[in-house]
C-alpha cells in the first residue's frame, strides 16, 4: 500500500486461499433383495474433496433415478436402514451438500431395496385319500410362490391331522413325496415344509394330507359252491357276494380253472357282473371264481373256487 509522500508504503501479511476439488463419492449405497420384515444392513455413503461441514439428506423414490425423491424426515447421517415392513420395491439415494466451501451438491447412486412377500403354498397336496392295505397312495405335491432364494423342501410324518409336530422322514426333501406301500390300518398324515434361503424369509408349511388305509373288501359268499348236472341240463348263476373296502362300488372278473385253485385260470371275457352262468354243453370239470377289485389303490379280494362237473 503507498501514497504520493515520499516514503509512504507498507506491505500486508499474506492470506491464503485453497480451490479444492469438488465432492465425489468413494462409497456408493448397495441394494438388496429380502423378504418382509428382514434385517437388513444399513446403506452406507463416503465421499472426498469439497470443503466444510458436509449435511447428508437421504430420499426414497419410486423410480431408479437420483432426483425427485421424497426426503425422508430424520435421515441426516451418512447411513441409512430402510424399513421392510412393507413389500415392495423402493429406490434410496443421498444428498451431500458442503454449504461453506460453496460446493455444488452431490446425490449417490440409487439403491434398490426389494422387498418380498414371505412364501406361500399354491400348490397344495391331495387332502384325502382313501386306499386299502397293501396299495400305493398317489404321489405328494407342493409348489409355492413368493420369497427370494434357493429352497429346500422337508416331508414330515404326523400322527395327527397338524402340520406341525411331525415326524421328519428322512431323505424326503424334494416338492414330491410318494409314501410308502401301507401294510397297517389306519390314518396316516404328511405336510411339506418349504424353506428360503433370502434374508427373513419365513417357512411356507402346506397343508396336511391325509391317507386313509381301509382293509380290503371280503367275499361274503359265493353259492353254488357245486353243481353236477347231465350236459345241457338247466344250470344255475353263480353269485358272488362282497363287501367291505373303500366305499360300494366293486368291479368282477371271472376266471374259469381246471384245477380246483383261484390262481392260474383263464380269464372269461366279458364276465364282468357279480353273477355268472357257467358251460352246460361241453362235458368236463370246471372250476370257477371271481377277481373283485375297486378303484382305490390295494383293494382287490378273490374269491374261492365253486366246482361245476
Amino acid at each position: 500500500i503507498t501514497q504520493t509522500a515520499s516514503g509512504c508504503e507498507v506491505t500486508s501479511t499474506t492470506v491464503e486461499v485453497d480451490v479444492v476439488p469438488g465432492p465425489t463419492f468413494t462409497t456408493q449405497p448397495i441394494g438388496t433383495n429380502v423378504c418382509v420384515g428382514a434385517t437388513i444392513s444399513p446403506l452406507t455413503i463416503s465421499y472426498i474433496n469439497g470443503s466444510g461441514t458436509p449435511q447428508y439428506q437421504w430420499y426414497s423414490n419410486t423410480i431408479s433415478s437420483s432426483t425427485g425423491g421424497t426426503l425422508i424426515t430424520g435421515a441426516t447421517n451418512n447411513t441409512y436402514t430402510p424399513t421392510t415392513i412393507t413389500a415392495g420395491t423402493t429406490y434410496y439415494y443421498c444428498s451431500i451438500d458442503l454449504p461453506q466451501g460453496g460446493c455444488n451438491t452431490i446425490y449417490s447412486n440409487t439403491a434398490e431395496i426389494i422387498v418380498n412377500p414371505d412364501p406361500t403354498i399354491d400348490i397344495q397336496p391331495i387332502p384325502n385319500q382313501n386306499i386299502c392295505i397293501g396299495g400305493n397312495s398317489q404321489q405328494l405335491d407342493v409348489n409355492y410362490i413368493n420369497g427370494i432364494g434357493n429352497p429346500t423342501y422337508q416331508w414330515y410324518s404326523n400322527s395327527t391331522s397338524s402340520n406341525t409336530g411331525g415326524t421328519l422322514i428322512t431323505g424326503a426333501t424334494n416338492n414330491t413325496y410318494i409314501p410308502p406301500t401301507f401294510n397297517t390300518i389306519g390314518t396316516f398324515y404328511y405336510y411339506c415344509v418349504v424353506s428360503l434361503s433370502g434374508n427373513g424369509c419365513n417357512d411356507a408349511i402346506s397343508d396336511v394330507a391325509e391317507i386313509e388305509v381301509i382293509d380290503n373288501p371280503t367275499v361274503s359268499s359265493i353259492t353254488p359252491t357245486y353243481q353236477q348236472l347231465c350236459q345241457s341240463a338247466p344250470i344255475s348263476d353263480i353269485i358272488v357276494v362282497s363287501n367291505g373296502g373303500v366305499g360300494t362300488s366293486y368291479s368282477y372278473q371271472w376266471y374259469s380253472n381246471t384245477i380246483s385253485s383261484n390262481t392260474g385260470g383263464t380269464l372269461i371275457t366279458g364276465a364282468n357282473n357279480n353273477t355268472y352262468t357257467p358251460q352246460n354243453i361241453t362235458v368236463n370239470t370246471t372250476y370257477y371264481y371271481c377277481v373283485i377289485t375297486q378303484t382305490a389303490s390295494g383293494c382287490e379280494v378273490t374269491s374261492t373256487t365253486v366246482e361245476v362237473d
